[in-house]
C-alpha cells in the first residue's frame, strides 16, 4: 500500500509546475535594498529567485494600490486647475527676514544720520537723503512679502 501512495504523490508533484520567477536585488547609495524584476543599469545586483505562485490577495492590493494612484493624480489636476485659476502665491520669506527689514525699516525712517558699511571698501558712508528714501523704498517693497 505504501509504494502506490508513494508514486501516486510523485506523479502529483511531477505533475503540477514548479513556478518560479527571478528577481534582482541591490542596495543604492544610501543603504536602502530594492527587488525589481529586470537589473538596474549601471549597478550590480544578484540574481533571487522566489518559488511558488503571488499571495492570493496580490490582485486586490495591486487593484487597491491603483485606485490611490487614480485618485492622486484627479486631485493633483484638480489642485493645478484651481491654482491655474489664482496666481500663484509667492512664498512667505522666514520670519528672521522679515525682522531683520523691520528693524532696518526703524533704523532709516528713526534716526536723523544713518550710516551703512561700504561692501566695496568695507569703511563707514553716511547716506545721504537721496540714498536713504531709496533705501527705504526697497526695504517697504521687501516687507510687503512679509504680510
Amino acid at each position: 500500500m505504501k509504494p502506490i501512495i508513494t508514486i501516486l504523490a510523485a506523479i502529483v508533484l511531477a505533475s503540477s509546475p514548479a513556478v518560479a520567477n527571478t528577481f534582482y536585488r541591490w542596495v543604492d547609495d544610501n543603504g536602502v535594498t530594492h527587488y525589481a524584476e529586470r537589473p538596474p543599469e549601471g549597478r550590480a545586483s544578484e540574481a533571487v529567485r522566489t518559488w511558488g505562485a503571488p499571495s492570493s490577495d496580490q490582485g486586490r492590493a495591486l487593484e487597491a494600490l491603483e485606485a490611490r494612484r487614480e485618485s492622486r493624480a484627479e486631485a493633483r489636476q484638480q489642485s493645478e486647475g484651481e491654482q491655474a485659476g489664482s496666481a500663484p502665491a509667492a512664498p512667505q520669506p522666514p520670519e528672521e527676514y522679515c525682522q531683520q527689514h523691520r528693524s532696518n525699516l526703524d533704523v532709516l525712517t528713526q534716526r536723523p544720520i544713518v550710516r551703512r558699511t561700504d561692501p566695496e571698501t568695507g569703511e563707514q558712508v553716511t547716506l545721504d537723503a537721496e540714498q536713504r528714501e531709496a533705501m527705504i523704498a526697497e526695504t517697504r517693497q521687501a516687507l510687503a512679502a512679509c504680510g
